[in-house]
């Protein structure tokens, strides 16, 4: 289970920073992020395809499986616009915070509530607002939150529905479940695009980054779905979102060199430590 851990947290830091490199450096327009949004979509396709190639599935699972990949598709489309808008630190910080809700669903699951874990999380919102201060070094704006409070709807709703499945009788079909998300994610992004690839998504060094994001969202996803079974709501997802936003924030500060301020210092420290404190909190 460590080891399924671990390669969870470095799918989703490597897939955070060739995010953030790709939106900064390469793509802008809403054509060109659903363009790559297909084309890394489409290699999770082949890879769940090649996985479920001798199973059945259920229209339980099918059903819940396309629901899945729109949301999939709106939440890593909404993180991407974002992430043109605003700086890396803050925006993952604001969206992985929406395991919040995948957290607290788990008493609807049959899981114990915990109400410190509850007054952490209020905690965790006093932080998240320090860190929103605007300054010369930090461009957000009213495009940049709407953006990313969608993104952090959508991701929740993600979670939620992993639960779903995996408290199913069907949890054992999850390679179906998440080859019917991503051919439906896919196709939405391909609607999206309005039939129009943009060119600037398909030269040689985007593909190559598109191929990379896909492996790390093929590899997220199947392992997010496995544990999303096998551990505790308020548990799992700040564990793995928690680790994640503090290797993430790290990659923002030291590799594409975003500077804080006092105030945004604390701000991110708090709410890193939040996101841990609901993980080691009974």
């Amino acid at each position: 289970m460590i080891a399924m851990i671990v390669a969870s947290i470095s799918s989703m830091v490597l897939h955070n920073g060739l995010s953030n490199y790709i939106t900064k450096r390469k793509l802008q327009s809403g054509t060109g992020i659903n363009t790559f949004n297909f084309l890394m979509y489409a290699v999770c396709i082949v890879a769940f395809g090649v996985m479920m190639f001798t199973g059945s599935v259920s229209f339980f699972t099918v059903a819940l499986g396309v629901l899945f990949g729109v949301v999939t598709a709106l939440a890593g489309l909404y993180k991407l616009l974002a992430l043109t808008h605003g700086p890396m630190h803050l925006t993952l910080l604001f969206i992985t915070s929406s395991m919040i809700i995948p957290a607290l669903s788990g008493v609807f699951f049959g899981e114990t509530f915990s109400l410190y874990k509850l007054l952490v999380v209020f905690v965790l919102l006093y932080f998240l607002y320090l860190s929103f201060q605007k300054n010369a070094n930090t461009k957000i704006g009213g495009k940049w939150f709407f953006f990313a409070l969608l993104s952090f709807l959508f991701q929740g709703a993600i979670g939620i529905l992993q639960k779903v499945h995996q408290s199913s009788a069907y949890k054992a079909e999850s390679s179906g479940f998440l080859f019917a998300a991503f051919i439906c994610a896919a196709v939405f992004s391909l609607i999206k695009t309005k039939g129009r690839l943009d060119p600037a998504a398909i030269n040689k060094k985007v593909l190559f980054i598109g191929f990379l994001c896909g492996g790390c969202t093929f590899a997220m996803n199947f392992i997010n779905l496995k544990l999303s079974g096998m551990l505790p709501s308020q548990l799992f997802f700040p564990l793995i979102n928690g680790s994640a936003i503090v290797l993430s924030s790290l990659v923002s500060v030291l590799l594409f060199k975003e500077k804080l301020t006092r105030r945004q210092t604390i701000g991110l420290v708090g709410g890193i430590a939040s996101l841990i404190a609901i993980c080691l909190i009974p």
